[in-house]
């Protein structure tokens, strides 16, 4: 009676990490369409986004906007995330404890980065608005304070994110079948982020974006698919919490 207790409580924790990586795809894509399309369409580029002067004169008249791609897309996304990355652990520490708690280590850095960087631009900058009507200049000032700080926890967020997808990655790459290749989406989500924390660029922001929510979705999915009753793990091509090694 414990052993199987045991198993299904395992099966419902991937089952909600699953759940979880489904849910952060979703709010990472709504990040992306809200800073590359909405906000731009309401008159913010995102080149404009990093202008004090452009950014809080549209914050002051658009709030429920940026409230809602700063909180549903930039801070929820990141704590979902976390959610599945403690799944993962649960998936492959069986045959590589070390492995995955390094890359749980990484990728917890990573979503806390991501985390600070979007509430420090919802209510960082937010708090400034104000300011910014009674002194533009100390405003412009503070902006280029808080921003810069914001995007230093979103670099770090990319740095983290990305080495945890490539230890996880790897582990992916062992368990051959379904997982082998997300393994290779894997590598191929991880270089880029790594690369987006010391070089930001928009085209570099807009593709790191992409294969991210690409990352998120299809590890959910494959994460939920593996509690489906008839041996879906077993159609994945591994084993239940175990790598299958050749």
């Amino acid at each position: 009676m414990h052993s199987i207790r045991k198993v299904i409580t395992r099966q419902d924790f991937r089952r909600l990490g699953g759940g979880a990586g489904i849910l952060a795809a979703i709010a990472a894509a709504w990040l992306l369409v809200g800073a590359a399309v909405i906000l731009p369409a309401a008159r913010l580029s995102l080149l404009a986004q990093e202008n004090p002067h452009q950014y809080l004169t549209f914050a002051a008249k658009h709030q429920v906007i940026v409230w809602m791609v700063n909180i549903l897309g930039g801070l929820l996304s990141p704590l979902l995330t976390l959610v599945l990355f403690l799944v993962l652990v649960d998936r492959f520490q069986e045959d590589a404890p070390y492995q995955s708690r390094t890359g749980l280590a990484v990728g917890v850095v990573g979503t806390a980065g991501f985390a600070i960087g979007a509430f420090l631009k919802q209510i960082g900058l937010g708090s400034l608005v104000p300011l910014y009507a009674a002194n533009k200049s100390a405003a412009a000032v503070a902006f280029y304070a808080v921003n810069g700080t914001a995007n230093s926890f979103l670099g770090l967020g990319d740095l983290g994110l990305g080495l945890g997808i490539l230890v996880f990655g790897s582990l992916m790459l062992q368990a051959g079948g379904n997982y082998g290749h997300l393994g290779f989406l894997s590598s191929i989500t991880g270089m880029p982020l790594i690369l987006s924390a010391f070089v930001p660029h928009i085209i570099l922001y807009v593709i790191t974006s992409v294969l991210m929510v690409a990352w998120l979705a299809w590890t959910g999915a494959l994460l939920w698919m593996e509690t489906a009753p008839h041996g879906a793990t077993r159609r994945a091509g591994a084993r239940e919490g175990h790598l299958v090694r050749s």
